[in-house]
């Protein structure tokens, strides 16, 4: 009697060997993504760059979109916790530019670049888009203003959730419109220039500053400068 070779076995292993190789594979599908952008990105280019068989991605994966939209999730997870509460305001944004020029947040801001051109013919990739980069950084930022406004470096009616868009925007702004990188100089002008005046005009210090008024000796020394 010839007997039949049990495949039961090895395909009832086959749903634990994709999930072992999900990691690599979402890692490659970025990869791929950051060199290729995402309507040139093919699943069996990922498959290649993973190394693995184009039926291991279609088991877990219908299609690229699946496959992305998990990428994108991972990395969110992944890319940058939530800014820290340091004790005050500058500290906190000084953290966050920090953060920002890190490694991990340079390849969210890749993926970004990848996923630019698609987003405007794709409602489910652009609803991706928003979800996964705009709302969360805009949320944790306003969390962060809130802190602030809550220790008093911040007037009561100023709107964090409208401060919090002001970091994410902008960053999103300068890598999508035009590739420019986002370094430190940058960042730290954006802070000082715009962030920090917008969030604290109006507050204690401000106030103060105000009441106090300009110091006397330098206003008497730019009077003798105006005289004929």
């Amino acid at each position: 009697m010839i007997r039949r070779p049990d495949r039961s076995r090895p395909a009832a292993l086959r749903p634990a060997r994709t999930e072992a190789r999900t990691p690599a594979i979402l890692q490659a599908a970025l990869a791929v993504l950051i060199d290729v952008g995402y309507e040139r990105l093919t699943m069996e280019a990922v498959a290649a760059k993973a190394k693995a068989g184009k039926a291991t991605l279609y088991r877990r994966w219908k299609d690229k979109s699946e496959l992305i939209a998990e990428a994108v999730t991972k990395l969110r997870a992944d890319c940058l916790p939530p800014p820290p509460d340091s004790g005050s305001l500058c500290a906190d944004l000084a953290a966050v530019a920090a953060m920002i020029t890190a490694r991990k947040s340079r390849q969210e801001l890749c993926v970004m670049q990848g996923l630019a051109t698609a987003v405007p013919h794709d409602p489910a990739l652009a609803a991706l888009f928003q979800r996964s980069f705009l709302d969360r950084r805009s949320a944790d930022m306003a969390e962060l203003f809130r802190r602030a406004q809550r220790r008093g470096e911040i007037p009561p009616h100023r709107d964090v959730e409208f401060l919090g868009q002001l970091i994410p925007s902008m960053v999103f702004a300068r890598t999508l419109a035009t590739s420019r990188p986002v370094d430190p100089v940058w960042l730290d002008k954006l802070i000082n220039d715009v962030v920090l005046p917008a969030a604290t005009a109006g507050s204690l210090l401000d106030t103060e500053q105000l009441v106090t008024g300009p110091d006397p000796a330098a206003t008497k020394k730019e009077n003798h400068a105006r005289r004929p």
